[in-house]
């Protein structure tokens, strides 16, 4: 099937719908949300342009999105390539719209709902047989553009090659990690997830456990996410939990763990007192000030929250030492193995399922293999060249390496600098490489914490040092004669960000949260990103880049402030991304690559620098910033107009990376900053002082 999914129409304008056509606006697919009336269409879309997580790559986007009523829409179910049902889960209701609108739809269109619970079949039922064969389920996980699972659940009667076009669809235009399901109650990831949260909850009572116990117990050190189990729940809404609780016990009528399906009773007395966790204000934990507290189970009042350590730190060692998680786990490990053949037959499905649907760092069978034998294969794209404490260089195939940050939150410092450099100065075998990681994020920026120590130390010449060596790797990508590309996804920040500037060219993941962001620690981009910005943007767009320290919400976002250029690639699907890099930097190399000629900034003049100094002096003077913050501006607007020199003036950038430095290096004297500095450090966020 060679045609492209162009236009799709959502029924149902809820939350789920909503952001459903949200996404796929967002990924330039023609979007009609429809619902029982065009106001109430509309009224879901507003809402879900104003909410949070941003649902819009562009606020702009949400104006690509058309609305009306079921009995308005005929004229776009007959244009639309998939229809895609998302109203509320009850049954009879699905089967009354599907039978009001399965005559407009076209018969060649791809027909779907979005149901977490209720089978796939049941739901379809009301279908006319011509449409049977294009009928089956796609279950997004909640909000859909941040959410990559996307669980596919065919029914007897679907047509295989339909399944296969829209699920390759949906990777390919929707950036979705999409896994195949079989069409029981709650399909993969949801049966899973329930069951290791129940079954969490029956240990908890029997081994008379605290509610913080628990949450220790559940999180980070199993893979499993910071929020653990009750965090979570407070999340999802405590009368959410008892809905699929009762669901799911009248639906698994034959699963042997049946009977785990039920709440325990001081969670029910939780619900009862309307204590449903962020939506009420209070649930399992209760913020209070700037102090949380935490429930008993037994008394239903509330304490502060105790800290709880344990001395293992390996999942195995945990296993061994601690009898919740070791009963957790086997529990876990043999329903898994149960569930095989029922739910799906590939236990590779329920490792994706639980890691693209609930965060978790492994699945269950690379769960078991790691409690097993204390390792797990790394997914790596290519096979390791050489590495060092902080970088790894990769061969992805055809000529092509990979540059692969490995630090903690991929920071970059001297092992990194030193990768790059020796890398691009040799590794002959390789015509292009790729910049990017399978970590979280791209890079949170330079090694603050190493900074700050020289900083301490009063190490004024090896500061300098670092930052020459750091413009000197920037300088380095940027000359290469070998094309470099960038594959930046997620936070991408001050020096990840300079990083990725200097490319020959950048493939970028859409979820793209890139900015330079090095005001915010009472410093400037010193590794070339100041001199980027003015060789790339007017003085006033780059100066508000800077100072105002922006992060893009999106690539869509971050090619509004320059950070990305036209010709840049952008990727829906994170797990196409090293690829698409890969063949971007062969492209580049077979047609001949040659780096750029060193540019010369233009110089904005005295006057230009005055505007921008005024701008910077009202805002101090109506107090929206600091002292601090206006020192930062003055230098800030001293390097991106070039030191004061004459308007037209060409500026090579070697004398604008002197500027840089120079600025760098003085506001690393400064007290202020060094105070920041120390509390991004603490606390991660900034200081305004």
């Amino acid at each position: 099937m060679g045609r492209r999914l162009r236009r799709a129409v959502v029924l149902g304008a809820g939350t789920m719908g909503a952001r459903l056509a949200a996404q796929c606006a967002n990924c330039g697919i023609e979007a009609t949300l429809l619902d029982q009336s065009g106001e109430l269409a509309a009224k879901g879309l507003q809402a879900a342009a104003r909410g949070k997580p941003a649902a819009f790559f562009l606020p702009s986007l949400a104006g690509r999105v058309k609305t009306g009523s079921f009995a308005e829409g005929e004229a776009a179910l007959r244009k639309a390539d998939w229809v895609v049902e998302a109203i509320v889960e009850d049954l009879e209701a699905k089967h009354r719209l599907l039978g009001e609108v399965a005559d407009a739809i076209a018969p060649d269109a791809a027909v779907s709902t979005n149901t977490s619970g209720l089978r796939v079949s049941e739901v379809g039922a009301a279908l006319p047989a011509r449409l049977r064969a294009r009928w089956l389920g796609t279950h997004f996980f909640n909000p859909p553009r941040h959410m990559h699972l996307v669980e596919i659940i065919p029914t007897p009667e679907t047509d295989p090659a339909l399944a296969a076009w829209l699920a390759a669809e949906l990777d390919l235009r929707l950036g979705k990690g999409m896994v195949a399901a079989r069409d029981t109650p709650n399909f993969i990831a949801n049966r899973i997830g329930l069951f290791a949260l129940m079954n969490t909850l029956r240990l908890m009572e029997q081994m008379n456990l605290s509610v913080e116990e628990v949450d220790a117990l559940t999180g980070p050190m199993l893979g499993w996410p910071k929020s653990a189990t009750f965090r979570t729940l407070d999340l999802i809404g405590l009368d959410t939990l008892a809905h699929v609780v009762r669901n799911s016990h009248a639906n698994l009528a034959s699963d042997e763990h049946r009977e785990l399906y039920r709440l325990p009773t001081w969670i029910e007395a939780l619900v009862a007192r309307g204590w449903l966790g962020e939506k009420s204000g209070r649930g399992v934990y209760e913020r209070r000030g700037e102090e949380i507290w935490a429930v008993d189970p037994k008394t239903l009042e509330y304490h502060p929250k105790q800290k709880v350590r344990f001395s293992f730190q390996t999942v195995p060692e945990a296993r061994r030492g601690q009898p919740f998680v070791a009963e957790a786990l086997s529990g876990l490990f043999a329903y898994c193995d149960r569930r095989l053949g029922e739910i799906t037959d590939e236990a590779d499905a329920m490792d994706r399922a639980m890691r693209w649907g609930y965060h978790w760092t492994w699945g269950p069978f690379e769960l078991r293999k790691l409690a097993e034998s204390g390792t797990v294969p790394e997914r790596r794209p290519g096979r390791e060249v050489r590495r060092n404490a902080g970088c790894a260089l990769l061969d992805l195939g055809d000529g092509i390496g990979c540059i692969e940050f490995r630090t903690k939150m991929n920071v970059i410092g001297g092992d990194t600098v030193r990768m790059v450099l020796e890398t691009l100065a040799g590794a002959e075998e390789f015509e292009g490489f790729v910049i990017g990681n399978g970590g979280e994020n791209f890079s949170a920026g330079a090694d603050l914490l190493y900074l700050l120590a020289l900083i301490q130390n009063e190490e004024w010449d090896e500061i300098g040092a670092a930052v020459d060596a750091f413009q000197g790797m920037n300088m380095a990508i940027k000359r290469s004669g070998r094309p470099v590309v960038a594959a930046p996804f997620g936070m991408t920040l001050g020096g990840g960000c300079e990083a990725m500037l200097h490319c020959a060219s950048v493939v970028a993941h859409a979820e793209l949260y890139a900015g330079l962001v090095e005001m915010g620690v009472g410093l400037i981009p010193a590794g070339g990103g100041t001199k980027e910005m003015a060789l790339r943007a007017d003085p006033r767009t780059a100066f508000e880049t800077i100072a105002l320290a922006k992060v893009s919400n999106s690539a869509a976002e971050a090619a509004g402030m320059r950070l990305l250029r036209r010709g840049d690639e952008v990727i829906a699907n994170r797990d196409r991304l090293l690829r698409a890099a890969a063949r971007r930097a062969r492209q580049l190399a077979d047609a001949g690559y040659a780096p750029a000629e060193e540019a010369e900034v233009t110089a904005p003049g005295p006057s230009v620098a005055s505007t921008l100094k005024l701008g910077a002096f009202q805002m101090r003077e109506g107090e929206y910033i600091s002292d601090h913050d206006l020192k930062l501006a003055y230098r800030l607007i001293e390097v991106l107009c070039a030191g004061g020199a004459p308007a037209g003036m060409k500026i090579p950038e070697a004398k604008m990376l002197e500027l840089e430095r120079e600025a760098f290096l003085s506001l690393c004297g400064e007290a202020k900053t060094q105070e920041r500095i120390a509390h991004m450090l603490k606390t991660g966020k900034a200081l305004r002082n």
